[in-house]
């Protein structure tokens, strides 16, 4: 069944990249394509975070072509929360949308999503079925399990790289992350808030090409960075966004989960 669009919406689809050489072209015309059929007006902001492949020289022919999409490059890796943090300051758009650039996803369940913003600030992604090696999906659900245990918020896949929200709840949760816990922090501060997040099943794919960035080798810096972000949500204040000032505290799931 083709599904429904919602052609009321406006959105900035951010997608932070390092190295996707293989598999950027793909995902961007994969992006413009789908969020054409399914959104009043777009763009596409892709964030190079110091490619040291053609990464970025592939994504600028792209620009030029297609003016709906836009390029930030950076001359040296600042980490993936730098890089969703400086395409969400350089997006237009009221609502914001951000996946990665190594094609695991479908743009298209972003269908399911839109609707959910009725009744919801924000909505996450969960995985249904993941397409990792096991030692991948063996580390996700450790990490899931700590930041259950550290920052208290019970979400089913924090990291899951496919998240929609309104630009005031940005405005409000002030995000500071340059890594990966980024996604960690943004949902931590939204729940201070006493924000709502809906999650929904999104589908989950291999790799178009490459390999992961995240293994073994990354649990220590992961450690640190959730250390680090427990101990700023402390200290940091965060501010309601007025469209969020009537909402209470949930956390609810698709029926398609």
């Amino acid at each position: 069944m083709t599904p429904p669009s919602h052609r009321g919406h406006r959105v900035s689809c951010v997608l932070p990249a390092r190295d996707e050489e293989a598999a950027i072209a793909t995902v961007v015309g994969r992006a413009v394509e789908t969020l054409d059929a399914l959104t009043a007006e777009f763009e596409v902001v892709v964030v190079d975070d110091g490619s040291t492949d053609r990464t970025g020289a592939l994504v600028d022919a792209l620009a030029l072509r297609e003016p709906r999409v836009r390029v930030i490059h950076f001359p040296e890796g600042r980490g993936y929360g730098a890089a969703l943090r400086a395409g969400f300051a350089a997006s237009r758009m009221p609502l914001l949308l951000f996946t990665d650039s190594d094609g695991q996803f479908d743009l298209a369940d972003v269908a399911h999503m839109l609707p959910l913003l009725a009744d919801a600030d924000l909505v996450l992604g969960f995985r249904r079925k993941r397409a990792d090696a096991f030692s991948r999906r063996l580390l996700s659900h450790g990490y899931n399990l700590l930041v259950r245990r550290l920052l208290g918020i019970r979400v089913r896949d924090v990291n899951c790289a496919f998240k929609l929200f309104d630009r005031r709840v940005l405005d409000a949760v002030r995000l500071v992350s340059d890594g990966y816990a980024i996604n960690a922090e943004l949902v931590a501060r939204a729940d201070a808030l006493g924000l709502r997040a809906r999650e929904v099943g999104v589908r989950h794919f291999a790799r178009i090409a490459g390999r992961s960035k995240v293994g073994t080798g990354s649990v220590p810096r992961a450690l640190r960075q959730l250390w680090t972000l427990r101990r700023t949500l402390t200290s940091t204040s965060v501010t309601r966004p007025e469209q969020a000032s009537t909402t209470t505290p949930a956390t609810a799931r698709d029926p398609r989960a």
